[in-house]
């Protein structure tokens, strides 16, 4: 009967000591940077970066107050003061939400989740594809940001 009671006390230990939430993976990142309206007051915007566990990154686009027309949008090179050439073309965010997978520069450099929350850039979503003159969002990210939250 004792070795039952022990047999029992031991085999529900190790079934509540091996349940865990932690699946051994460090935890994982993530910066967000905030959007400011060009014309349009109405309009709010931010872009949440988390690092995936294969070491890629995932851009969120989260934008409220569009239309449900097709946004472009892209990751430039330097802040938005200086202006600079596209470095990632993203996913274009249709009405309220998109995400795009990021593991490498449009020229094809590979770039880690690290190097994309510090980079030297700026974001700007554009009102179409008939319209990209138009800039209804943008904002600096990484390394030029001073508006992390």
């Amino acid at each position: 009967m004792k070795l039952l009671k022990l047999l029992i006390v031991m085999v529900t230990f190790v079934s509540f000591s091996s349940c865990s939430n932690d699946d051994g993976d460090t935890a994982l990142k993530s910066r967000v940077f905030q959007l400011r309206y060009v014309d349009d007051p109405s309009l709010l915007g931010k872009v949440i970066m988390f690092e995936n566990a294969d070491g890629s990154t995932n851009v969120r686009m989260e934008l409220n107050g569009t239309s449900d027309e097709i946004h472009p949008t892209f990751i430039y090179f330097n802040s938005l003061s200086e202006g600079g050439p596209v470095a990632i073309t993203l996913d274009p965010c249709g009405c309220v939400v998109s995400n795009t997978k990021v593991t490498t520069l449009d020229n094809g450099k590979k770039i880690t989740y690290d190097e994309l929350a510090n980079f030297n850039g700026h974001l700007k979503v554009h009102r179409s594809d008939a319209f990209m003159e138009t800039i209804l969002l943008q904002g600096d990210i990484g390394s030029n940001a001073n508006n992390l939250y």
